[in-house]
């Protein structure tokens, strides 16, 4: 089952990298909306979407029949896309919009910290 509130909780633990620049305090996952719809596709399944902006697309995720859109907080609803278009994105095409050494760094901080949220950490072997 897919708990939306652990894995926001998660992504923002994982998108804090002092090295990254672009990440904005009050909102890390602002902009990075193409990394994460790819890491949750790859964990959770579901479709990445698209919808055009004025300065491109903006992707997010489908998972379990809900549209979910975690590069933009609860907090930060006046600013939050008013429609989706629902365009289903073509295989990779998010994946010109970051490198593929970013995603590695970023879905290996995110398995480490799902797997310290969940308690799992005690269940690796040596």
């Amino acid at each position: 089952m897919f708990d939306l509130m652990i894995v926001r909780e998660v992504l923002m633990k994982s998108l804090v990298d002092d090295s990254n620049e672009e990440l904005l305090p009050d909102n890390p996952a602002k902009g990075q909306d193409s990394i994460i719809s790819q890491l949750v596709h790859d964990i959770f399944g579901g479709e990445i979407l698209k919808t055009r902006k004025k300065r491109g697309w903006y992707f997010y995720n489908r998972v379990e029949g809900l549209r979910i859109d975690f590069t933009s907080l609860e907090i930060d609803k006046t600013k939050r896309i008013k429609r989706f278009e629902d365009i289903p994105c073509p295989s990779g095409e998010n994946k010109y919009y970051f490198a593929m050494e970013d995603y590695s760094s970023f879905f290996m901080r995110f398995v480490k910290a799902f797997e310290e949220t969940l308690g799992l950490k005690k269940y690796h072997m040596a």
